[in-house]
């Protein structure tokens, strides 16, 4: 399904994206793709963190990303008439393309026979590459996401020890339940504050898992869970 965002220049459009990566590693799917690119290269500079928590830790993971696949520290260049930031993101690709492919480029022949340097030169610069994507990849199987939840009751006479019984029941691979607490929150109520640790790689949405196991939402998106009336996602931080 296709994401789209507000103006990310705007403080709407970085509400919309934070909202949107409040569960989310990634903007579609389990590791980062050609979406995540053409989201930052829409964004002029990182969102505040302070304002945009979710937004900003994306934006600094795809940077960091970004960087192992281009180690070299440049010396600037300024490009006079260029357009707006978000239709870069395909020319970073089309460019990266070009230099990860075997065959030599006819361009190559426009200044005459490259010398040994340069051929030596341009085998490194695709070894780099390979290597800086084959790093990215073993990355994204190894990140993990720390997750606090409230998650709230239907009234004072449903059991919270039964309550967490029936999150705990809920296994999936990739996720790990962690500590669970009874917290007061309104008219003598109390609601379990609850943790939980995922493999990015094998739980792509705990949106998924919270809407389908623990509220168990029906076709007209009403809860039909006996223990929990509601869910809310506290934080969502990456630890590894």
């Amino acid at each position: 399904m296709t994401v789209s965002f507000s103006d990310l220049s705007s403080a709407k459009g970085l509400k919309e994206l934070d909202e949107y990566l409040l569960t989310r590693s990634y903007i579609s799917g389990y590791q980062a793709s050609r979406d995540d690119l053409a989201v930052y290269g829409a964004m002029a500079s990182s969102p505040a963190a302070k304002e945009y928590p979710h937004a900003a830790r994306w934006y600094n993971h795809i940077k960091a990303l970004l960087g192992e696949s281009f180690p070299g520290a440049g010396n600037g260049v300024g490009l006079a008439g260029s357009s707006s930031a978000a239709p870069a993101a395909p020319a970073k690709k089309e460019a990266m393309e070009v230099d990860s492919s075997d065959s030599d480029s006819d361009s190559d022949d426009l200044f005459g026979e490259m010398t040994e340097e340069e051929l030596a030169a341009q085998a490194q610069k695709r070894k780099n590459i390979e290597d800086a994507k084959k790093r990215a990849a073993e990355k994204a199987k190894k990140s993990k996401s720390l997750i606090i939840m409230d998650i709230k009751p239907w009234d004072d006479e449903t059991d919270l020890v039964e309550m967490e019984k029936y999150i705990r029941g809920i296994t999936y691979d990739g996720l790990l339940w962690g500590a669970c607490k009874a917290v007061p929150f309104a008219f003598g109520l109390k609601k379990l504050q609850m943790t939980c640790v995922i493999e990015d790689t094998k739980i792509e949405s705990m949106d998924e898992i919270i809407e389908k196991d623990i509220l168990k939402l029906d076709e007209d998106d009403e809860v039909q869970s006996d223990f929990v009336q509601s869910v809310d996602v506290l934080s969502f931080n990456k630890v590894g």
